[in-house]
């Protein structure tokens, strides 16, 4: 797809540059952007939008790699965010205070987003599972210290999680047995007391963008598994894999664990069944969903990924789909039906 050669476009892409691996899309998706005609495209990040509406953005004018991301932040140039045709918003979580201002400025201003920055907003945390109890694990909702004590107590074997972590962190594994409290660390069991614990629950809360904790049940094949990631594009399933789990922590921390080729299954359609609604009702055209499975092998649903699902290894285990073409054809159709 190209634009008319009459009417240039500007996309700019949210992102943290120096928080960027160097498997991830940002990099295929930005050459793939900028071999498109009359297409202008700009990288900022949430903090480089100022008061006045306007941000210190890089212009993106040849193939750029993840050896010389650094070099990007040079050069900057002053572009006010209206003039902005779409926005990429391919920002990991959490919602910090100046990635909170630039969604509701962009929503304010009705600057087009990919992402909706409202449904980001709406569904960017993990407290927003609370709507398919049917589809997780035995999962308690917390925002004080004694809940989540409770919930520990009840469930036995437990993660703990503030509602917006991410890539592994803001997670613990914990149980309570005959009256004490046991964290895990590189698989052994250490014991840890109510005091200590309290005081790991207070920070987790503090922290948390929504001040809560979810107390999930520990599904104890999980990590052996490793959790199967299911991307959607507007709704409908692109495809599947599996992440490896780390060796030492068993979390299925990030890419550089590696992926296996897995298909979909009748139960992943069915989970994306459930949740079409609430994407679309929130505006939401890419996704992935993380899905554990039970010692029954029922899939349970683990986190919805509205900000930067996993297309580095879906593009390595379905090459076949072209990855980079097809969301980059979907970003131009949004901006040509902007008034074009």
């Amino acid at each position: 797809m190209s634009f008319d050669e009459s009417v240039g476009k500007r996309l700019g892409i949210v992102t943290n540059l120096l928080q960027l691996d160097e498997q991830d899309t940002f990099f295929i998706f930005v050459n793939e952007a900028i071999s498109r005609a009359n297409l202008e495209v700009f990288v900022f990040d949430a903090d480089d939008l100022s008061k006045d509406g306007c941000v210190m953005a890089k212009r993106i004018d040849g193939p750029i790699t993840y050896e010389i991301r650094e070099d990007l932040g040079e050069r900057k140039v002053r572009v006010e965010i209206h003039d902005f045709d779409l926005v990429f918003l391919k920002k990991d979580p959490p919602i910090d205070a100046s990635y909170e201002y630039l969604l509701k400025t962009l929503l304010q201003k009705k600057i087009p987003t990919v992402n909706h920055a409202a449904g980001v907003l709406g569904m960017g945390t993990k407290s927003y599972l609370e709507n398919f109890p049917e589809l997780t694990p035995k999962t308690f909702y917390s925002k004080t210290i004694k809940k989540t004590l409770e919930s520990i107590k009840s469930i036995g074997n437990s993660m703990i999680k503030k509602s917006d972590s991410s890539g592994g962190k803001g997670v613990k594994h914990i149980s309570y047995n005959s009256g004490n409290f046991y964290h895990y660390r590189y698989g052994k069991e250490i014991s840890l007391s109510e005091e200590e614990l309290s005081l790991i629950i207070k920070k987790y809360l503090e922290d948390s963008l929504d001040k809560t904790i979810l107390i999930v049940e520990y599904l104890l094949s999980a990590p052996k598994r490793g959790d199967k990631r299911v991307v959607l594009l507007n709704g409908e399933i692109l495809g599947s894999y599996i992440r490896l789990p780390d060796a030492k922590t068993g979390v299925c921390a990030c890419a550089d664990n590696g992926a296996k080729f897995c298909d979909p299954t009748k139960a992943d359609y069915e989970i994306a069944r459930v949740l079409r609604p609430h994407l679309k009702n929130h505006g939401i055209c890419l996704a992935a969903l993380d899905l554990l499975i039970g010692k029954d092998g029922t899939e349970y649903l683990s986190e919805i990924n509205v900000f930067n699902p996993g297309f580095c290894n879906l593009d390595v285990v379905h090459p076949e789909l072209n990855i980079k073409k097809k969301i980059i054809d979907m970003l131009c159709k949004k901006m040509l039906a902007r008034g074009c």
